[in-house]
């Protein structure tokens, strides 16, 4: 009897045994239960990179407690050939969009079943893209909802370029946001997609599922002057209309000292900029009224970017997720007296904002690593363990976010139009104007940039008068300037298809006054760069991704 009670009681306590041991477990091992980082994808729309000293929640936010890039250069600097390497992760040459419309370019050259949303949502992801997408998009069927997104909030062109009576296609339905000449402040564009994100982030953290939020402001673009001058009065200068709480922010801000504004001597530059002629007064005068109204309309970003932080920490997701703040491409504001656009590869239009902050990146610090907008896709992939169905062109940059000091010797490339192929525009070391490119290969869009439009956005782009006078008594063929560029160690290196060269020494040069590409002080490194070009411009997948020697020094 005595036994069969103790085996009764022995009995009992290995049906208990299981529950207790599974209390235990789940309190011992929290992270079994704990999710995937989340992504929130921040970016602007023609914001040059010392505009960031007005956004101050964006730095505090972003820069104080993660990594601020100093040298993160887009591939192509215009909207959508940029937006287009983010997305699929590509350089141009590889992913066919080469510039803002048809035939080089637009949404419709974007291969959209392999992109970024795609592998994400795979993955696990739930995902969502809020505001401007690739140029184009909607024009031919304004309720397409692209693949990989969850939750599509895009915006439709042409009325992307409006901050008032712009139309969303919210998950197929059409929706217009007020009427381009009634400023309602509620009905403000920036802000209309800041309380969306804001939204979405507070449904989404109460879910098991991580989210991939994709926010892609107008701000500071310019709006779509052919509906203002139809319906409200445009801004003279280009740039958009702020927020109403803002207007006025920077009324007496002046210009910043650069020397590059209105360059004084310009011989040593490529014939298309050697024959602009110097800024003059009423040049000058809207050159800083476009300066002032882009830097109002960027405040409402800069609180949207704070909004989006607090909510993050309000609903307990701030630790476990990656922001990632940037812009497509940079702006132009007279400096080489360029008065207004972007397209050449130069620092004011070739060098943007990049902020990281996440788990296990470094607060409070700035990374020299050359990085570029085709690392975008590969980091987020590598952030969610997402397989790419393609070569990335890119690298992630955690691990350069998580050791601000390490570097490499990886170049980075900058393309455009015709100049984005897949060969050279010219032999290894040579200046001779190269031979003819493929037979359908079309030149409209850099000889459009040649005869002075560098904004190449239609309706959108700045009045022609912002664009400066021109040094021309009678009407001619404009040559292209498209273009492939070179980034490495201290060098810029353009070459034009028109055989025209630039190289810059930016460590005793960075406003690249002079170009040392005749300077037989810098043959060797002309030389070896041109070979280096040569290899990367036509590369794909790891290739782009190679290390190089180091250039060699002038002299």
């Amino acid at each position: 009897m005595k036994s069969t009670s103790t085996a009764k009681v022995l009995s009992l306590l290995l049906l208990l045994l299981p529950s207790a041991t599974g209390c235990v477990g789940v309190q011992a091992d929290p992270q079994e239960k704990k999710k995937r980082p989340n992504v929130l994808m921040v970016m602007t729309d023609d914001q040059w990179l010392e505009s960031m000293r007005i956004m101050s929640r964006t730095r505090n936010l972003l820069g104080d407690e993660g990594v601020t890039f100093d040298r993160y250069h887009p591939s192509t600097p215009l909207c959508c050939p940029s937006r287009s390497t983010y997305l699929s992760g590509q350089f141009a040459h590889n992913n066919g969009v080469r510039h803002n419309s048809a035939p080089q370019g637009g949404y419709d050259k974007l291969d959209e079943k392999k992109t970024l949303p795609v592998w994400m949502q795979k993955a696990g992801y739930v995902t969502s893209h809020i505001g401007k997408y690739p140029n184009g998009y909607g024009r031919k069927d304004p309720k397409h909802v692209p693949p990989g997104w969850d939750e599509w909030r895009g915006s439709v062109d042409p009325t992307t370029y409006q901050m008032w009576g712009y139309k969303l296609n919210e998950n197929g339905k059409l929706r217009t946001y007020g009427k381009p000449d009634e400023e309602d402040p509620e009905l403000y564009q920036t802000d209309v997609y800041r309380d969306k994100g804001v939204d979405f982030i507070k449904r989404k953290a109460e879910e098991d599922k991580p989210f991939f939020l994709s926010l892609a402001f107008l701000a500071p673009h310019g709006e779509n002057q052919k509906v203002l001058s139809e319906k409200s009065k445009p801004n003279a200068d280009g740039a958009p209309r702020p927020a109403p709480r803002h207007k006025g922010e920077f009324a007496d801000e002046k210009l910043p000292e650069n020397p590059a504004y209105n360059e004084t001597d310009m011989r040593d530059k490529p014939r298309f900029l050697m024959s602009r002629p110097k800024l003059d007064r009423e040049t000058t005068e809207r050159i800083t009224e476009s300066y002032r109204g882009r830097l109002e309309s960027l405040l409402a970003v800069d609180e949207a970017v704070e909004k989006l932080m607090s909510t993050l920490k309000s609903t307990g997701q701030l630790d476990n997720t990656y922001v990632l703040f940037t812009a497509d491409n940079g702006f132009f504001f007279g400096e080489h007296r360029v008065p207004t656009g972007k397209f050449l590869p130069h620092g004011a239009s070739g060098q943007v904002p990049m902020l990281l902050r996440g788990p296990g990146i470094a607060a409070g610090q700035h990374s020299k690593e050359l990085t570029s907008n085709a690392d975008l896709a590969a980091t987020i992939t590598d952030i969610g363990g997402a397989d790419p169905d393609r070569a990335l062109d890119g690298r992630s940059l955690l691990p350069y976010g998580r050791d601000p000091r390490k570097r490499s010797d990886r170049p980075v490339l900058q393309e455009i139009a015709e100049g984005a192929r897949r060969t050279p525009a010219s032999g290894p070391g040579h200046g001779k104007p190269p031979a003819a490119g493929p037979p359908n290969d079309d030149t409209s869009a850099g000889r459009a940039a040649g005869a002075g439009d560098l904004d190449q956005d239609g309706d959108a782009s700045p009045p022609a008068a912002s664009q400066g006078k021109q040094n021309r008594k009678g009407p001619r063929k404009a040559r292209s300037v498209a273009y492939e560029a070179i980034r490495a160690d201290r060098y810029l290196y353009i070459r034009y298809v028109t055989g025209a060269r630039e190289l810059y020494d930016l460590a005793t040069d960075p406003h690249e006054l002079t170009s040392r590409h005749n300077d037989p002080d810098y043959a060797k490194a002309r030389t070896f760069l041109d070979r280096r070009l040569d290899r990367l411009q036509g590369c794909t997948g790891e290739e782009c991704r190679e290390e190089i020697p180091q250039a060699p020094e002038p002299g």
